[in-house]
């Protein structure tokens, strides 16, 4: 049998991970259990444990990579690594960074995978094993080099519901700490916002108000006259990944008990926005290009959390916690919040603004209201959710005005119940709306968005002074030389004095201080009990 070793890349940039240390992604275990699948039998390694020992390439007959665009320098160590110590077989690269495929390709890769995976590698596979390019030009979806020349075989479609009906890989045992980790599982592929941007892009491009993207038929919004990309500006998810589809709730079900059985502690629902997951179902077979109609499908999603509470008793002992990610305020009503707090009290909920602005959220092809933003923390936090919100500074259009009205709101989010603020630095990404504007520079007026969120977020860590927390003893913080700890369910990382004979221990332990806007400082009160084997220490950086 074919073997395959598929490397997660995201997130590594230079080589290693300097944020999200505690989280393993979805892409490259999704990609696994496709190839799994077709015949192929698949491991999945993070980049870093093939860089600590190269040669475990030679034991593959095929390498796949997945990467965002930030890791291309990550990624390209990893193509000369395979070049050297690999089995001889092709390499092949997708994920994120693929939306740029030939910049992909000079990565040193022989076959680059733009777009979904399910619609790409069920056709090409076996003749990408046996470089068959004279038969690869008919596959659409694919880069690579034949006689001298670059070819690009064109975008592929989106990948029908049914072809997502696979089991993905739960191959995460080579991860440091998994035992600590949040390990996400995917329940709805692709993004529900087919809105655009209203503002005048770098190449000349601009809206011509049509409003198609806005009330036109569902199917009808996939297509803009003005060839504005799909979504929020910013973002590559819906122009590469295609509109919201739901994944089995079966294999979902089934995808979590195998983790959790492997010794997981922290389950993320993971989704663009998880309020879609069902959502399509109720429109099918138009597609689910509306982001705010129709309302959240509360019997599909009543019934994925009651199946794994049923499924997985461990969430019901809390030996094991589930999390979501990302919800549309929009989507965010009473009937949600009450269904969310049922089933997920006391866990993060996180909810995309990116400005204060209501006229910038306009122009950015945001679906949402000042006043959503406002309902949804107030009611996930009334049912017992912790809402974290989200902000980027340095957006195209953005001016000192939109500026002011951002701090402004950022700190109305924190009174009003969100316990966590963040704030990104606007990034252009191959692909998007956005991917000719220019990053903001140090010393910009958007920069005080950032100022703000670190004033908010340390303020909020006082109040986890006293506080008695379980946490997962996880790894150790070279540059502090303590201990670092993630409490359960979820937290603020916290730093802890303690010998290294506490890594995989579930201890207690109370909050002491404030180490940065990020951390907090924590006495060991006691040990609970051992959550993980002896095992050779994560080495961590957060």
């Amino acid at each position: 049998m074919t073997r395959a070793i598929v490397v997660d890349v995201l997130a590594r940039e230079h080589g290693r991970r300097i944020v999200t240390v505690d989280v393993i992604g979805v892409g490259p275990r999704a990609v696994a259990g496709l190839l799994e699948s077709l015949g192929v039998h698949a491991d999945v390694y993070p980049f870093e444990a093939v860089a600590r020992d190269p040669h475990v390439l030679r034991g593959y007959d095929v390498l796949f990579a997945s990467a965002m665009s930030s890791d291309a320098p990550a990624a390209k160590k990893l193509a000369e690594m395979w070049a050297r110590h690999g089995g001889g077989g092709p390499s092949v690269i997708g994920g994120p960074i693929a939306s740029a495929p030939l910049d992909a390709l000079n990565l040193g890769y022989d076959f680059v995978v733009h777009g979904e995976a399910e619609q790409v590698l069920p056709e090409a596979l076996k003749r990408i094993l046996n470089y068959e390019y004279d038969d690869l030009f008919e596959v659409r979806g694919l880069a690579f080099r034949y006689r001298g020349r670059v070819v690009f075989t064109g975008r592929p479609g989106y990948a029908p519901r049914e072809r997502l009906a696979y089991l993905h890989s739960t191959d995460v045992t080579r991860y440091d700490a998994y035992w600590a980790a949040r390990v996400y599982v995917e329940v709805v592929r692709g993004c529900s916002n087919w809105r655009r941007p209203r503002g005048v892009l770098p190449d000349g491009r601009a809206c011509i108000n049509c409003d198609l993207c806005v009330k036109a038929p569902l199917r009808s919004r996939l297509y803009c006259p003005a060839w504005i990309p799909p979504g929020c500006g910013y973002c590559s998810v819906p122009w590469l990944y295609g509109p919201a589809r739901s994944r089995p709730l079966d294999l979902i079900v089934e995808e979590v008990k195998r983790l959790v059985d492997l010794g997981v502690r922290r389950i993320v629902l993971s989704a663009p926005d998880v309020l879609d997951y069902g959502r399509d179902l109720l429109v099918d077979p138009e597609p689910l290009t509306d982001p705010c109609n129709p309302p959240a499908n509360i019997e599909a999603l009543g019934e994925l959390f009651a199946r794994l509470y049923e499924r997985v008793p461990e969430l019901e002992s809390r030996e094991a916690y589930l999390m979501i990610e990302n919800v549309k305020a929009c989507l965010v009503d009473e009937r949600v919040a009450k269904l969310l707090g049922e089933y997920l009290r006391g866990t993060p909920v996180h909810i995309g603004v990116e400005t204060g602005s209501e006229r910038h959220m306009w122009l950015l092809g945001r679906p949402v209201t000042k006043k959503d933003v406002e309902r949804a923390v107030r009611l996930l936090s009334r049912h017992g959710l912790e809402p974290y919100v989200y902000f980027i500074y340095g957006l195209p259009w953005e001016t000192p005005e939109t500026v002011k009205e951002t701090v402004e709101f950022m700190e109305r989010l924190w009174r009003l119940g969100a316990v966590k603020v963040t704030a990104y630095r606007f990034r252009p990404l191959p692909g998007t709306a956005f991917q000719d504007f220019e990053p903001p520079r140090p010393g910009s007026p958007g920069y005080a968005i950032r100022e703000k969120a670190e004033e908010l977020n340390r303020r909020e860590k006082r109040r986890w002074l006293g506080k008695l927390v379980d946490a997962i003893v996880a790894g150790w913080h070279p540059a502090r030389r303590m201990l670092v700890a993630y409490p359960l369910p979820h937290g603020p990382v916290t730093l802890l004095r303690g010998p290294r004979s506490l890594i995989g221990w579930l201890v207690r332990l109370r909050v002491v201080g404030v180490a940065s806007d990020r951390m907090l400082v924590g006495r060991l009160v006691s040990r609970l009990k051992r959550v993980a084997g002896k095992r050779r220490e994560a080495k961590m950086l957060v």
